[in-house]
């Protein structure tokens, strides 16, 4: 997981073709609200074979901070970024590491992007309960429309986007009651963005 970020900010560089080269700045993502709703989290059920729990619930609430390279062309931006992040829930809290690639159309306002992203997660997560469980590290996925408002250096940051993401319950005794916690669902994400 180390090599994570970087290999992604490598492919970037092969991916952009060698004319565009002069065109490619450092993009910085800081994106302190991302609400998740999951409807097939709450009231899902974890044992150890002692105590049973279960989630209450359909939010989480994450955090990121992602940086990487951008390709200012005349119609668009080709963003693509590196981060780390921190998952909170009722029962379950954790980091996650993430990349991302977003193509951003400028809008004819100049001050407003829109387009599509795509997002791979990688879930480290810790049941923060009394049941002696623990979670397995999770990759996930994001799909969605992401917005922007305002000049190059700095704008607001916002999208809607599908996530797909099943987190698998272990325990050191029995076997868990239920299949894996579906986090699957809809999330809102707003931040800012800083281009230089």
């Amino acid at each position: 997981m180390k090599n994570f970020v970087p290999m992604f900010l490598l492919l970037a560089m092969v991916m952009i073709p060698a004319k565009g080269y002069g065109q490619v700045g450092l993009v910085v993502g800081v994106t302190p609200g991302i609400f998740l709703y999951s409807p097939d989290a709450d009231g899902h059920e974890v044992s150890d074979g002692l105590k049973t729990e279960e989630i209450d619930g359909y939010l989480s609430n994450l955090a990121t901070l992602n940086a990487g390279i951008a390709w200012d062309a005349e119609m668009f931006y080709l963003d693509l970024t590196g981060g780390v992040g921190y998952l909170y829930n009722s029962t379950f809290t954790g980091f996650l590491y993430m990349g991302d690639l977003a193509l951003r159309f400028k809008l004819p306002t100049e001050v407003m992007t829109l387009g599509p992203h795509v997002s791979l997660l990688e879930f480290q997560p810790d049941w923060d309960g009394d049941a002696d469980v623990s979670l397995a590290d999770t990759t996930g996925y994001v799909a969605g429309l992401a917005f922007t408002v305002g000049t190059k250096p700095f704008s607001f940051a916002a999208s809607i986007d599908y996530v797909d993401a099943a987190i698998e319950v272990e325990s050191d005794r029995l076997p868990v009651a239920n299949e894996d916690l579906d986090m699957s669902g809809l999330a809102v994400q707003v931040g800012v963005l800083f281009r230089f």
